[in-house]
């Protein structure tokens, strides 16, 4: 039976539990799923991980309370590490939602470009919207017909000049496949081996995704958008906190967020301006000079193209 190793990282969500649920309900059963979970909450027992469910499915967490271990690349390093050899990789946020028979879809979207010639497509995009309405029911907004949104650099200047961040934006491009300039960190679905590109610890949040998006292309792997959607995802927007229940940590935490956000932009921008390669930032299979071009971004003169 194939497998998909399904990492979370997760601060104080109360949507985990539905979140894993709405996987394994919707999954076609044919492949086995082993979620690999970091769960940080305010105290213990504050949120506890369900783990009654089929054989083909093995919950595997762990649980740290805040403030340690708080930062969403420190989470997805430690989800990270229950990875055991799966066949395939998704990174997910905890907040999502998926549609019936989502596994077997991702993993013919990966033949499908592996049949188009390339060897280890990573397939990324912004997920539709799931919201609650005022009784407490989910509306899930997914698009029909189905058009692609590519993922584009936004040309703030002055905040790439400053920071080498560039902001994401989602657009709609096509109603067909193709490549995709960066990823969304909680929507990769591609070969187990990803997870052998851990997650740089000290990323605390901005830039998580430029930054995998560059490290994925030049460890090999192949950005590209979905056939079909598979999930989708809650985002916070001007919705209340009654709806939501998303907590954020700069929000709980804000002085030790502070320094944090402030570490992780010099990690960031360190690996960027002196083009590291090695743990924690870019690979060897190709170049940063490789990634600019593709992805539009001159990371030398900051410049967005």
């Amino acid at each position: 039976m194939p497998s998909i190793f399904i990492q979370i990282p997760s601060y104080r969500d109360f949507e985990l539990n539905k979140t894993i649920a709405s996987a394994v309900v919707n999954a076609s059963g044919l492949n086995k799923l082993s979620f690999g979970i970091h769960n940080c909450v305010l105290f213990e027992g504050e949120i506890e991980i369900k783990t009654d469910y089929p054989q083909w499915v093995n919950i595997r967490s762990t649980v740290s309370v805040a403030p340690k271990g708080i930062g969403v690349n420190i989470s997805r390093y430690i989800a990270n590490e229950f990875y055991d050899g799966e066949d395939y990789y998704f990174q997910i946020d905890s907040h999502m939602r998926f549609v019936k028979d989502w596994d077997t879809t991702l993993i013919d979207g990966i033949f499908k470009y592996q049949s188009m010639g390339l060897t280890k497509p990573l397939i990324t995009q912004y997920p539709p919207a799931y919201t609650y309405k005022d009784n407490g029911t989910e509306k899930h907004d997914y698009i029909e017909p189905f058009y692609q949104c590519g993922i584009w650099f936004g040309h703030n200047v002055q905040q790439f000049k400053d920071t080498l961040i560039p902001t994401q934006t989602a657009k709609v491009i096509s109603d067909s496949c193709g490549f995709i300039k960066s990823i969304s960190g909680g929507n990769i679905f591609t070969l187990g081996e990803f997870a052998q590109i851990k997650p740089n610890k000290k990323i605390a949040f901005w830039g998580e995704e430029p930054l995998t998006a560059a490290r994925a292309f030049t460890h090999g792997f192949d950005l590209v958008m979905p056939f079909v959607h598979s999930v989708s995802h809650l985002y916070c927007g001007e919705q209340p906190f009654s709806k939501v229940r998303r907590h954020h940590v700069w929000k709980d935490f804000p002085e030790i967020w502070k320094t944090l956000d402030s570490e992780s932009k010099q990690e960031y921008k360190r690996i960027f301006s002196e083009r590291v390669v090695g743990e924690g930032a870019l690979g060897t299979q190709r170049t940063l000079d490789e990634y600019e071009e593709f992805a539009g971004l001159n990371f030398k003169d900051k410049q967005i193209f």
